[in-house]
């Protein structure tokens, strides 16, 4: 049920059908020379509308926040960089706006690593009102089903690149997906850390990636966020 799509009427007639909603956050980045600055808008995307076909009448779909933390790759050209805590801010008023409005769960799809800090701050704030916040970090919670798909994985690498291929293979250059396999040893920030890391606003082997496995990773995750969702919403969530 895409929220936007009911009047407010009608709104309030559909919530006895499900108070779980779907809030897909992305970001707008840089990912390589290859692939649109909205890969990480797009992922969560289509996962949603996929879990519109399966299961549309047992959970809402919010409108997507588009911009995220992106400070890393902030030194490429299009990257819309927002700090982790004016996004927690954000993110945390919608949740509160949604709870407000009767949907009593929430689950951030996110399709981007940068804003998994945010994101926690905001569920930490709003379970505090009585919601129930899950996150799903769709490449990453995933990451051992994935790799049963691609050889590796990375910033527009083998997964994503694949991931935009299945949404719209229009979108992608693959004439100009590379690779990049450098990795910190640790966690840790240093001047130019985006730059250095990231070169070429990219890691992994995008050269790897088909729109065949990028079908394979949507239909695999789907029916393993599907799940999830359906389990948040019925409130079980904690292991016995």
């Amino acid at each position: 049920m895409y929220l936007i799509n009911y009047t407010s009427d009608d709104f309030q007639k559909h919530l006895q059908k499900s108070d779980t909603v779907i809030v897909p956050i992305g970001s707008v980045e840089a990912h390589g020379h290859h692939l649109p600055l909205g890969t990480d808008i797009f992922s969560p995307r289509l996962f949603c509308q996929m879990i519109e076909e399966k299961i549309g009448d047992y959970v809402w779909i919010a409108p997507e926040i588009p911009y995220g933390q992106s400070y890393d790759l902030s030194v490429y050209p299009g990257t819309i960089h927002v700090p982790s805590e004016v996004l927690a801010e954000y993110v945390y008023a919608v949740g509160k706006s949604l709870y407000e409005n009767e949907l009593k769960k929430l689950i951030f799809l996110n399709g981007h690593g940068g804003n998994i800090n945010a994101l926690n701050l905001a569920s930490e704030k709003l379970a505090q009102l009585g919601m129930t916040v899950l996150t799903i970090n769709w490449w990453l919670d995933f990451s051992k089903e994935i790799l049963t798909i691609t050889e590796g994985q990375g910033h527009a690498g083998e997964d994503e690149t694949s991931a935009i291929l299945y949404y719209d293979e229009r979108l992608v250059q693959m004439d100009k997906a590379t690779k990049n396999f450098k990795k910190p040893l640790y966690r840790v920030y240093f001047k130019d850390r985006g730059k250095i890391l990231y070169e070429n606003a990219m890691s992994g082997d995008a050269t790897l990636a088909t729109k065949e496995k990028g079908e394979k990773i949507f239909k695999l995750l789907t029916e393993k966020i599907v799940e999830i969702i359906l389990n948040v919403r019925n409130g079980k969530y904690i292991a016995d």
